[in-house]
This record gives structure tokens, C-alpha cells and sequence, in this order.
């Protein structure tokens, strides 16, 4: 027993390390690590499609479902592309589409304070709160971006540092002596 929980304590050490400083890149770097993230979603969406037509193909067309199914890979493979060659323009059109529907809801929840009968007034506010955030959004869509990065950073800094203190913990008590 002692000897398993040596090796995993052993086995989360440098994992711990590499969530420190992945989560310190993520932040003094946010914009490069954003776009690389975007990159690699698309290599990955890209590829899933490619690898989704060939199996299709090496398998055959026996149903004659073949526009049923190729179709939507062919797409994912091309959305995959645009994501990879786009990665800044996808980066800073996500946080505007953000904003937009913030905006469009809180509009609805402007509308139903107008015909509820309820608390008209609460309603009527947390439609204008939603759309303050969706005007800001669209108006500085890289803060929106920069600040997900670093919320994502500190995740996982403090995720590391957690699994230092637990790697420390248990090295020193006497469970792994």
C-alpha cells in the first residue's frame, strides 16, 4: 500500500509542475496561447473529418447514405481549416457573438418585464445588467478573451500548487516511509 502511494505521489510531481507553468504561459501569454488552442482545435475538428471520410469510403456505400453522412465531415473538415488559418479572426468574433446574444437576451428580458406580472421591476434590471455586459463585450471583445485566459491560468496554477501540497503532504506523514 505504502508503495502505490509513493509511486503516484512520485507520478504527480512533475504533472503538478507542468499545470504551474502551463498556467503562467497562459497568462503572461494569453493572446499567442489563445490562438494556438484555436489552432489546435481546428487540427483536431480537421482531422477528425478527414479520418471520418476515409472510414466511410474504406468502408463503402452499401445504404446510399453517402450525402448523409460525407457531407457534414466535408464541413467539419473545412471549419477545421478556417479555424486553423483564422485562429485571430475566430478569437476575436467569439467574444462579439458573446456580446450580441447577451445583448438579444437581456432585450427579451426587457420584453417579458413588460408583460409579467410578477416582479416587473427585478426582471427589468437584470435585463439591463445583461445588456451593460453584452455592450461591453462587443466593445472590448479582447478584454473578454484575455480575461477567460487568465481565469484559465490561475486554474491551473492553482491546481498544480494544490498537487505540490498534496505531494508534500504525503511525504511527509507516514504513509509513505
Amino acid at each position: 500500500m505504502k508503495e502505490n502511494i509513493r509511486t503516484l505521489m512520485k507520478g504527480k510531481l512533475i504533472p503538478a509542475i507542468l499545470s504551474i507553468v502551463l498556467g503562467i504561459v497562459l497568462i503572461i501569454a494569453r493572446r499567442a496561447a489563445l490562438d494556438v488552442l484555436v489552432k489546435i482545435v481546428g487540427i483536431l475538428i480537421a482531422v477528425s473529418g478527414v479520418a471520418f471520410i476515409v472510414a466511410y469510403f474504406v468502408r463503402g456505400d452499401s445504404n446510399g447514405k453517402l450525402q448523409l453522412t460525407v457531407g457534414p465531415a466535408a464541413v467539419a473538415v473545412i471549419f477545421g481549416i478556417v479555424l486553423f488559418f483564422c485562429a485571430s479572426a475566430v478569437v476575436d468574433f467569439f467574444p462579439i457573438l458573446m456580446g450580441i446574444i447577451l445583448i438579444l437576451n437581456g432585450l427579451s428580458h426587457l420584453t417579458m418585464a413588460s408583460v409579467d406580472d410578477g416582479d416587473r421591476v427585478l426582471t427589468a434590471i437584470m435585463g439591463v445588467i445583461v445588456i451593460i455586459f453584452g455592450v461591453l463585450i462587443v466593445l472590448r471583445p479582447g478584454f473578454v478573451a484575455d480575461a477567460v485566459m487568465v481565469f484559465i491560468g490561475a486554474f491551473f496554477i492553482v491546481n498544480g500548487l494544490f498537487d505540490l501540497f498534496i505531494v508534500k503532504r504525503f511525504n511527509d506523514s507516514n504513509l509513505v516511509e
